[in-house]
Order: structure tokens, then C-alpha cells, then sequence
């Protein structure tokens, strides 16, 4: 599903009122009436107590004057509570209260008394609440009357409906601008606004529906949008297969991942491999620990490659020529998970990064590594897939993590288009950016995902797509939307905590079935 910022969905209205001549004044109207219908199918409105209608005096408010005026015809008590002056009213939305006035639908005005004592028990009292005070153009820190206002919806304890997007919340970024409004349900008009779908302000959205309002589809397709929440349905004709085909015909993966300690993350990321559908999967491991490996795979060949003298454990930069000639045979690479970090291991890196031409996905240790080696932009000759948690991209970037997870559209972006490659900001609605700009948000997932060994199926699954001939950019969205919809099944099956990564991989299969079933 599309998404849009701020920006893009204005010019939508725009071209909408000026090039194609629908008023702007019937949108609003288009608007307020979706609003409506949502609020009455969704919400607990009696004869007994009214439905609270709190308005700003811009176009969101104008919106919520439909709403009123709509519920008043029902028959459905309905008061208008207005933190404007009346007189500040322009444009469509005084068209739309001029009629509230005609009609004697009642509106309290709040722009000199504030949110009185008798303010906050009439919300209270409320049948529900709707919030049509701000809309997607809030930039500023909520302040004044509205953060007083917002306060009070919260403080109500009732369904709340809100107009657009929950005021207070930035319609680009998710961020709570001071203080915002939290929602049983949002109405977004058009196009749903990115913001809604990103943490902090994913929380105060609740149940979002999109109201059309009359765009025209012409407009919607020549604009270009290039963000959206990533769904299965574009990428089902990757899993159908003909019958005369062999595990040759859908690739043969390198993982290149485990130490001393580590043998369970290369296990989990050729396994998850397998799991999407790669035909054939080989796992680079220190020959000290073939052994090891050789007893947990079963369905997964191991190379083992020449271990370090200091620790036999790891890769010994020795490896290189017979890694370099392995992948030769490859459809591509996995790098990274429990790989280790040591000096020989990362001279090891620098030469896989630099030389190897096959699509590969970067991930772990791999990362890391990386982030001691920053000279390393643009120097890779395959086309990457990297999978950091926040902390990884922090040492990435050289920032906090906490900075990461406050700027994660910004970060993710940025990074794709500065190093040149598809970048997964894994976490609670993981991002996939590509350096021409687009971007994915997955909205599969949940937080009993936050155990060990999750990302190493990811990566896994990454690589198993991308070897069967996805582009990378789908191989990332399709891989973090099945990896989330596993966890989804599991945590259904089992509960929301405690279960494990390799239980998440079984489950596989299952979404993969579904996917083609609904295709």
C-alpha cells in the first residue's frame, strides 16, 4: 500500500481542486462523510450521550464540522468544541461551520474560557471523542489551549476517532510533537500519511482506514511515490514454480558465518535459507568447527576453510583464495553472522567487500567489521543487502543507537543512498531502503521476535531469496514481511513470549503456502 508525506498528499490536492476542478470544499465534504461512516460502524454511539467533536480551526477542523453536522442529521447528538476563535475560521472549513450555525448544531466555543472543569466531564460524558483539532500540517510543538485540549481527550478515557492523523503527531517522522492524541481508530483521508505507520506515532494511530475523498486515480498514479507498507501480493509469482525444474534452478547460497560459540547462527542462517526455497545451500565455516557443523546440518554442505593460528576457531585470512573460488559457483553470498571480529577475520572482510561480485547480504559481525573500515564506501563490486540492529547501524554512522531509533526513516535513507545499498533497519516496523529512494515499512512482527537468533534467520531468509533470482530490494521486503508474519503464526500458536528462532524458521513454509494460496 502507498504511503505519502505531508507534502506529497497536499500537491495531491492541489492538482485535485486547480487542475481538475473538484472543490475543495467538496473533499472536505467527501471527507467528513468517510470519517463518519468509520466512526458509526466502529464506535459506541447511543441516543444517550453525545459525541464529543473537538475542532481546530483549520481544514481538520472543517472536517470534523462535517462529521458534527452528518451525526446532527442521523439524529445522533453530537456538540462541537471549538479552540479557535470563530472569526479565525477561512476558506472551505467556514463554509462547512456556517452551515453548523444554520442549522443550530451546537458548538462551544473554548478560544477565551480553556478547557474548564465542566469541559473535561462533558468529554468524559461523551459517547466518543473525536479529534479533528490538528492535521498533517503540525510542524511545531503543541502548546496553549491544544496541549490542554489534548490532554483532556486523553484524560476522558473514551473511544477516540481521529481526523487525518492523531493531532500532535508529525505526519513525515511519527514524532510526538510535545504531546499527542492517542487514537482507538485514525481516518486518513486519500493516502495514508507515513507517519502513521512509524514508532512513536504507529502507537497512537490504532485501527487505520483510508477514506477516499474523490483524487482522481490519474493523479494518484503520475505522482511519483516511491514509499509504502510492504504486502506479500507483489511478490507471489516469485514462489510459483514449474514442474520441470531442479534445485539447480533456484540458487546455490554461500553463508559465510560461525566461530567458537557461534556455530548456532550459521546453522539458523543456512537452514532459514533453505527454508524460503534456495535450492542448494553451502556453509564457509572454520574447518575446526566442521565437525560441529556437520552434525547440525543435515540438508546444508559445509566448506571448511583454513582456521587462524591465534584462534583456530576463526577464519584465518588464509581463506581468502578458497573463498573467492567457491563463491565463483555461487548465486550468492550471506556474510557475517557470529563470524567473529578479529584482525584476521577483518582483513578477510575488506577483501570479500572489495572483490566479490556476487549479490550478497551483510549482517552481524560482517557489520561490524564494516563500521571499523569506513573507507570501504563505494568500493564494493557485488550488490549488497545489509541487516543492522540499531546498534550496528549506530557503529555504522558513528551515533548512539538511541539516536538511530529517533531518526530511523532519516538514517535508513541516508545510508542506503550514501553507501549504495538496499539497507534493512531491522526493529519494531523494520524499514527496507534502496538507494534510488524507495522505502518499505513492515508491519508484520512482534516483540516476542526480541530473542536471539531472530536476525540470523532474517539473513538467512534474505539470502535464500535472493539466490532463487529476486531483485534485492524485493528479496529485503519480501524476506522482513514472511520473517514477520512467522513470528506473527508462532506467537498465535504458542504465545507471546518464549518462543524460538528456529520455531519461527519451521513456520516458514506455512506463510509461503498462504502466499501463493491468495495469489
Amino acid at each position: 500500500m502507498r504511503i505519502v508525506t505531508a507534502s506529497a498528499m497536499r500537491e495531491l490536492d492541489r492538482k485535485t481542486i486547480e487542475e481538475v476542478g473538484i472543490p475543495g470544499v467538496v473533499l472536505m465534504e467527501n471527507a467528513g462523510r468517510g470519517a463518519t461512516n468509520i466512526l458509526l460502524r466502529s464506535f459506541p454511539v447511543t441516543q444517550e450521550a453525545p459525541v464529543a467533536v473537538i475542532c481546530g480551526g483549520g481544514n481538520n477542523g472543517g472536517d470534523g464540522f462535517v462529521m458534527a453536522r452528518l451525526l446532527h442529521e442521523q439524529g445522533i447528538l453530537a456538540q462541537v468544541f471549538l479552540l479557535a476563535a470563530a472569526e479565525r475560521i477561512s476558506g472551505d472549513a467556514k463554509i462547512h461551520f456556517d452551515v453548523l450555525e444554520k442549522l443550530r448544531v451546537p458548538v462551544q466555543s473554548l478560544a477565551e474560557t480553556g478547557i474548564t472543569a465542566k469541559v473535561r466531564r462533558d468529554w468524559k460524558g461523551a459517547s466518543c471523542v473525536v479529534d479533528a483539532i490538528f492535521g498533517t500540517g503540525l510542524a511545531r510543538e503543541v502548546g496553549g489551549i491544544y496541549r490542554d485540549a489534548i490532554r483532556g481527550i486523553v484524560a476522558s478515557g473514551r473511544p477516540v476517532l481521529a481526523v487525518d492523523i492523531p493531532s500532535g503527531i508529525d505526519a513525515d517522522t511519527g514524532k510526538i510533537l510535545g504531546i499527542a492524541v492517542r487514537a482507538d481508530c485514525t481516518a486518513t483521508f486519500g493516502l495514508p500519511k507515513r507517519g502513521l505507520y512509524i514508532h512513536p506515532g504507529a502507537d497512537h494511530a490504532g485501527r487505520i482506514e483510508c477514506v477516499d475523498i474523490g483524487v482522481p486515480h490519474r493523479l494518484v498514479e503520475a505522482l511519483t511515490l516511491r514509499e509504502e507498507t510492504i504486502e506479500a501480493r507483489p511478490f507471489r509469482a516469485h514462489l510459483h514454480r514449474k514442474p520441470d525444474t531442479h534445485k539447480g534452478s533456484y540458487g546455490h547460497l554461500f553463508v559465510l558465518a560461525g566461530s567458537a560459540g557461534k556455530t548456532g547462527a550459521a546453522c539458523l542462517a543456512a537452514e532459514a535459507a533453505l527454508r524460503c526455497g534456495a535450492g542448494l545451500v553451502t556453509v564457509g565455516i572454520p574447518e575446526s568447527l566442521n565437525p560441529i557443523l556437520e552434525g547440525k546440518l543435515t540438508e546444508a554442505m559445509t566448506l571448511p576453510l583454513p582456521g587462524s593460528d591465534d584462534d583456530p576457531g576463526t577464519l584465518s585470512a588464509k581463506a581468502l583464495g578458497a573463498i573467492l573460488t567457491a563463491q565463483g559457483s555461487m548465486s550468492g553470498l550471506v556474510v557475517g553472522p557470529g563470524l567473529g571480529t578479529g584482525d584476521e577475520v577483518e582483513r578477510l572482510v575488506r577483501e570479500l567487500w572489495t572483490q566479490v561480485e556476487k549479490p550478497m547480504v551483510w549482517d552481524a559481525d560482517g557489520l561490524n567489521l564494516l563500521a571499523r573500515n569506513p573507507d570501504l564506501k563505494g568500493r564494493n563490486r557485488g550488490r549488497i543487502i545489509i541487516t543492522p540492529h540499531p546498534g550496528e547501524m549506530g557503529r555504522l554512522i558513528g551515533k548512539p543507537a538511541r539516536y538511530v531509533q529517533e531518526n530511523r526513516l532519516d538514517v535508513a535513507k541516508g545510508f542506503a543512498q550514501e553507501w549504495g545499498v538496499v539497507t534493512v533497519l531491522k526493529g519494531c516496523r523494520t524499514l527496507v531502503a534502496d538507494p534510488e529512494g524507495r522505502l518499505g515499512i513492515n508491519l508484520t512482527g512482534n516483540a516476542g521476535m526480541a530473542a536471539g537468533g531472530m536476525g540470523d534467520v532474517l539473513t538467512g531468509m534474505l539470502g535464500g531469496f535472493l539466490v532463487q533470482g529476486m531483485d534485492l530490494y524485493d528479496a529485503a521486503c519480501f524476506g522482513v514481511f514472511v520473517h514477520g508474519a512467522a513470528g506473527d503464526l508462532v506467537a498465535g500458536r504458542l504465545g507471546p513470549v518464549g518462543f524460538l528462532a528456529g520455531e519461527l524458521m519451521q513456520a516458514i513454509p506455512e506463510i509461503l503456502r498462504g502466499v501463493i494460496a491468495k495469489g
